[in-house]
């Protein structure tokens, strides 16, 4: 039918725009975290463009919904605002059957975001962790590059490189400092050279006019100049991920009785619902008077959206600390929301219009 046809447009058209906009916005955001963390310097740009791409595809649960609920305030409330709405009352349109496209969309929609809930959501988590134990196990000279600085934690080691070359193997002028408590090595070298896999789990690190200087509490001081000095890096393997709440198997969910599985489970099959209700709950929210403007209740609608994810999300808080067993309270606390706005005897408690006195 033409009207159902010309309502799914209003609603498509900004759909999309919104949905590529969050997107993109997230996207950025996403990117730089990743940037300003302390060891994104030890992330390959492939592997900082994947870990940004899974974490934009776990997103969708939540940039999905949230754009169809702006689309369809955005959309009805323009055809409020150009009084189109009233028209199509006067033809016999019903705002019951303006609900029929717009609810079509939205369960499609919905049956998009519980799929990528239940199947996408766990696989990008599970190729997120192992992005991140793959880079994790690299050793420190896969992972250095020419005029940085790098840092590691673990081993307290600061390493500096000037140049690399020779697809990794050849380096120039090399600063490596580490020490645990008062004690301190520091290795320069003006040239070296990287063998990989010299034995079948160490490479082997060859500097060149080295020198070396280690001071160790409560001993003497040393310092060598060596023609050639050797240093054996181990060859990082990646240890096994293990259990991951967020990676597993919707189906492994259901088996398990841990709080938070439990948790990660509802909150998969609540995600789907979400967006069918604040579809439903845009339609009355975009209601306006004529020429009152099309974004006039925006910032309201948002307000109701900020607060119930975030019921949302403490009330997945408290199932994983076992304060409570499900998340379901905050959906229907949502649902008694859109039935009240849509009840009719509403109106009743509505004041109606002043009768002005006709002078004589």
């Amino acid at each position: 039918m033409i009207i159902d046809h010309y309502l799914r447009r209003e609603i498509s058209v900004p759909f999309l725009a919104v949905s590529g906009v969050l997107i993109s916005i997230f996207v950025t955001y996403a990117l730089t975290r990743f940037l300003m963390d302390e060891n994104a310097s030890l992330l390959a740009p492939s592997d900082l463009f994947q870990l940004t791409m899974l974490k934009a595809l776990i997103s969708l649960e939540v940039l999905l919904p949230l754009s169809l609920y702006l689309a369809v305030l955005m959309g009805l409330g323009r055809l409020h605002s150009d009084s189109e709405v009233y028209a199509m009352r006067a033809s016999g349109i019903s705002e019951m059957r303006v609900l029929r496209p717009i609810v079509a969309i939205a369960a499609l929609l919905a049956v998009l975001i519980g799929l990528f809930s239940i199947f996408v959501r766990p696989w990008a988590y599970a190729e997120s962790y192992e992005i991140k134990a793959r880079v994790e196990a690299a050793t420190e000279v896969d992972r250095v590059r020419g005029a940085r600085f790098y840092n590691f934690d673990d081993s307290g080691r600061t390493i500096f490189v000037k140049t690399v070359s020779g697809g990794g193997r050849q380096l120039e002028e090399i600063f490596i400092r580490s020490g645990k408590g008062r004690d301190l090595q520091v290795i320069t070298a003006a040239s070296g050279e990287l063998v990989y896999l010299a034995r079948p789990e160490h490479h082997q690190l060859v500097l060149n006019q080295a020198n070396v200087y280690r001071r160790t509490e409560g001993g003497p001081d040393v310092f060598a100049e060596l023609g050639a000095f050797s240093l054996w890096v181990p060859a990082g393997q990646p240890d096994p991920v293990g259990y991951k709440t967020k990676s597993s198997s919707t189906f492994e969910l259901m088996e398990s009785e841990n709080n938070d599985d439990k948790a990660e489970l509802q909150w998969r099959t609540s995600t789907p619902l979400s967006a069918l209700l604040l579809a439903l709950l845009a339609i009355p929210l975009s209601r306006s008077r004529p020429r009152q403007g099309r974004y006039a209740r925006i910032l309201g609608a948002m307000i109701i959206y900020a607060v119930y994810f975030n019921m949302l999300d403490v009330s997945r808080t408290w199932v994983e600390q076992g304060s409570a067993r499900y998340i379901w309270w905050a959906p229907g606390l949502l649902t008694l929301l859109i039935a009240v706005l849509y009840f009719p005897w509403i109106k009743l408690f509505r004041p109606g219009p002043r009768l002005k006195a006709v002078p004589r």
